[in-house]
């Protein structure tokens, strides 16, 4: 029923029904253009943007727990996670900021990597924490993406997330190989009291590990460097290269001495077993060398084992003692390197820049004259090391240290102190980082050194002294020492004269000096220097002298 009195006829009061043109659906119909379509994409579309915005939100916050662990869980409903993980990431990166800021780079390196206790333990940190940052960034991207996603906007994301766990991954890698690889070098070079002699007889100077200053109490620390070479076609082991090494503990200055391989009538301690066989000197022409005593040790040691009883290394211990005879002071420490490795150690830093001031040949053979002097067979060698700046491999390297084909063994011996100047000068903390692994393992496998692994922190911190004072030269050559017949007396006085040098003469105030005629000089000054072509390519350095006028 209807009320025609309305003022729309009733209109406002019926309903339309769904059969009426004017209901719900034609309604809907009746609006511009396709009302339902259009209404319907809107919606869709609103929804995709949102969920592009909620997967750029994840790439973002996942980023971000990849720069800082726990970062991009803070503004997750993960935050009661994300925040001690950021405030340990950030106190521990603190912590370490602060260590190298009070040590230094070379020093904070130095000491962590003479404690390889402490590199295990940061190993293990290395692995838990790489993990627990791994999961960090997992559960970042899974708890910051939108729960519907499209099949590419997931597998992106998945992807994303991986590469970044990679990321993280990569360095902790690559840092626990750098400390695997430096742990095993320490093990195997840091023999401690393994290669020395139950009832050994040097005398032990090892620091004070409880003391502020490990070296208070050790005014001069002692070291013998030995390069062996126990080469296919050698009898036993030949010790080609000997240094002592005399350091200055509170100052870090050191002086080298070069002991010659030619040595004759080498004297003999009464400890020493050598001492039953040939009494107080090795002496039997020309065939008992200095070179060796190593050889005559061991064959000794085969024929009367008891005599060297409780002594793992009887060459070592031989030739320490007579070096310590011969130059008359203690020899407290022991480094031997396999010359043969020197080859891989040289090829693992990439090689060597050195100032090659002498022709040296690669290989070839030799012919002796009637003076006894020996000569290069012309085409027997394979090639040359000119003069000049040159860089050198491994190969090349161990030729230009050890030849004297053409030259002395005294010419050999500048040659190699040159080699470890050059080699020292080449070392870089970037050269390390790109090789380490490489040198660390071509070191392990040919240097030994009977440093116990305890006193390394106490060694760290002698050698951060070493850089910091001199390095003085005090070749005995045949300028200056009669090998064939050595007085190792004067000998023994040059060297307290190189470790114990006179205070210098008290100068008087400059304005009480009067300068007199008779203190002028009359002579006229030279303007060049006299050459001759047998004028040697290096200033005389047979006398103590800084090492940097050897090369």
């Amino acid at each position: 029923m209807t009320d025609d009195n309305s003022p729309d006829g009733g209109a406002a009061q019926r309903r339309p029904g769904p059969g009426d043109p004017q209901g719900p659906q034609e309604r809907r119909r009746s609006l511009p253009g396709d009302g339902n379509g259009v209404q319907h994409r809107t919606r869709a579309d609103r929804f995709a943007a949102q969920t592009d915005d909620r997967v750029g939100r994840a790439y973002g916050l996942t980023a971000l727990g990849t720069l800082l662990p726990g970062a991009g869980l803070i503004m997750t409903r993960r935050r009661l996670i994300g925040i001690p993980l950021l405030a340990l990431a950030v106190g521990s990166g603190l912590g370490v900021l602060i260590y190298l800021i009070k040590n230094g780079a070379f020093r904070s390196a130095l000491d962590l990597a003479a404690r390889p206790d402490v590199l295990r333990t940061l190993a293990a940190v290395l692995v838990i924490g790489g993990l627990i940052w791994i999961g960090s960034i997992v559960l970042t991207a899974l708890t910051a993406r939108p729960r519907r996603m499209t099949g590419g906007q997931r597998a992106g994301l998945t992807a994303f997330t991986g590469v970044m766990c990679l990321l993280v991954v990569a360095p902790a890698a690559v840092g626990l190989r750098y400390i695997n690889a430096h742990n095993d070098a320490v093990e195997h070079i840091f023999t401690g009291a393994n290669d020395r002699p139950e009832n050994d007889d040097a005398p032990s100077v090892g620091p004070d590990l409880e003391h502020k200053d490990p070296w208070a109490d050790v005014p001069r620390v002692n070291v013998l460097l030995l390069g062996s070479d126990a080469g296919d076609n050698r009898d036993g082991v030949r010790t080609d290269s000997m240094i002592v090494a005399s350091i200055d503990t509170a100052t870090g200055d050191m002086v080298l001495f070069g002991i010659p391989r030619n040595l004759q009538n080498v004297p003999i301690p009464t400890s020493s077993p050598l001492y039953k066989q040939y009494g107080d000197a090795y002496d039997c022409g020309a065939e008992c060398l200095m070179n060796g005593v190593w050889t005559a040790a061991v064959d000794l040691h085969e024929e009367n084992p008891g005599w060297f009883a409780g002594d793992p290394n009887p060459g070592q211990t031989a030739t320490r003692q007579v070096i310590s005879t011969i130059i008359g002071q203690p020899i407290h420490y022991t480094v031997i390197i396999d010359l043969k490795g020197f080859e891989a150690l040289v090829d693992a830093m990439g090689g060597v820049d050195i100032n090659v001031q002498e022709s040296v040949p690669v290989g070839g053979k030799t012919w002796t004259d009637d003076a006894g002097n020996s000569h290069l067979i012309e085409g027997t060698e394979s090639s040359w090391i000119e003069t000049g700046q040159q860089h050198l491999n491994g190969h090349e390297a161990l030729w230009y240290s050890r030849s004297r084909v053409t030259t002395d063994d005294f010419s050999r011996m500048r040659r190699q102190r040159c080699m470890v100047g050059a080699l020292v000068d080449q070392v870089n903390p970037v050269t390390l980082l790109q090789r380490y692994p490489a040198i660390a393992s071509a070191a392990g496998n040919n240097i030994t050194v009977d440093i116990a692994q305890s006193e390394l922190p106490a060694w760290a911190e002698l050698v951060e002294r070493v850089q910091g004072g001199t390095m003085q030269s005090l070749p005995f050559t045949g300028k200056n020492t009669d090998t064939a017949d050595p007085d190792y007396t004067a000998m023994r006085r040059e060297v307290y004269l190189a470790l114990h040098p006179p205070e210098p003469e008290p100068t008087t105030d400059a304005s009480e000096q009067t300068e007199s005629p008779a203190d002028e000089t009359t002579e006229e000054p030279t303007t060049e220097a006299p050459t001759t072509d047998d004028a040697p390519a290096t200033p005389d350095t047979d006398e103590l002298a800084d090492l940097g006028t050897v090369c």
